[in-house]
């Protein structure tokens, strides 16, 4: 008897628990809507003013792209700045702060600056050459180290990220050096934030992608943060989790509105100042999930632009000068094959959707 009132107290404990987290992200996605919403029109009659115009590619370089693109030479960039703000906004009123918050937030930070220097050095110059890329990488090793220093201050925390749960299976990843796992949140951190990057080459083709993304996480962070749910599946329970998922809420409310000015023909772009902390946020909120191999399934759209980039890359330089597609990343080439840019998205928004559900599928160990 006295079991049974225990496991009762416990599971009334995790509903309330969950009840309250899933409150907080109402109110934290209504928020960020809200001042998305307000900042928006703002935000686009501003920027145009002030001539914070999109650079694009030559056509020496591009080709037909650049006739295709064309029409959107005017249009003003870094539009991203709503989405931060929102968020942040979102956050601030309905988060729980903790340790997993204040590092989220901070490395959001450190990229929504860099995004920010390589967005005013291409419109400064007039051209498509921003920070050097080398210096992104270096910032985001930084960053790494900088969190994984962090998180050894908390040993309880510490013993929890160094176990990872593998896709569909009953089997972890253990990384226990803190060298070696800040090089493999280094390489989670650069791919995230540089392959939304990529992806951002067709109106509301990121910012679209992103969402059912977001979602998940949300979804991995409560499973995370509440320890009855982690019970269910191959989740290390870690206490507070479940405020990423405000977090989360936050951004999807800001990205929301986001795509309604984005979507073709768009009024305005996110710029590297949205894209580069867009990614960056998911890859910090996977990793403290502690679920970056579901990301990898989840956020399949963004692991497949940034592999045709590579693929394209090493073919051109170790290859006789061969091409594997018409232009990449991947979206280019479809748009080069004849479809119209709105088909293009539209599909690849229908795969991230289905993706990301396999990513809440995996989440289950089915093979034991």
């Amino acid at each position: 008897m006295f079991f049974f009132n225990e496991a009762c107290e416990q599971m009334v404990h995790s509903l309330t628990e969950l009840i309250c987290v899933l409150g907080r992200m109402i109110l934290a996605f209504s928020i960020s809507f809200l001042v998305a919403a307000i900042l928006a029109p703002v935000v686009i009659k501003y920027f145009k003013k002030l001539k914070l115009e999109q650079v694009f590619r030559d056509q020496k370089e591009v080709r037909n792209l650049a006739t295709l693109h064309s029409p959107k030479a005017h249009t003003p960039t870094m539009g991203g700045i709503m989405i931060i703000a929102a968020t942040l906004v979102g956050t601030a009123v309905a988060v729980h702060w903790n340790t997993q918050v204040v590092i989220t937030l901070c490395n959001y930070l450190l990229c929504v600056a860099m995004g920010f220097i390589d967005d005013f050095a291409k419109i400064r110059a007039k051209n498509v050459k921003g920070m050097p890329g080398r210096i992104k990488l270096l910032i985001q090793l930084i960053a790494s180290v900088g969190i994984i220093v962090a998180l050894r201050y908390f040993p309880d925390f510490w013993e929890q990220y160094t176990t990872m749960p593998i896709p569909f299976t009953n089997k972890y990843l253990t990384i226990s050096s803190p060298i070696l796992l800040a090089i493999f949140l280094f390489f989670v951190l650069a791919g995230t934030s540089n392959s939304v990057n990529l992806t951002d080459g067709l109106d509301g083709l990121a910012v679209g992608c992103a969402i059912p993304v977001l979602l998940f996480l949300a979804v991995v962070s409560i499973a995370t943060g509440n320890a009855q749910m982690a019970m269910f599946l191959p989740c290390v329970p870690i206490s507070g989790n479940g405020e990423l998922a405000v977090v989360c809420a936050a951004a999807l409310g800001a990205v929301i509105v986001f795509l309604w000015y984005n979507s073709y023909p768009a009024a305005i772009f996110m710029g590297d100042i949205g894209s580069l902390s867009l990614g960056a946020l998911i890859g910090i909120i996977a990793f403290l999930t502690n679920h970056p191999f579901h990301l990898v399934i989840a956020g399949g759209i963004f692991v497949i632009e940034a592999l045709s980039d590579i693929l394209q890359v090493f073919f051109y330089k170790f290859c006789n000068k061969r091409h594997v597609f018409r232009m990449a990343p991947i979206h280019h080439h479809f748009e080069l094959s004849g479809y119209h840019e709105t088909k293009i998205t539209v599909r690849f928004w229908m795969v991230s959707t289905f993706l990301s559900l396999l990513g809440c599928v995996g989440l289950h160990a089915f093979f034991r």
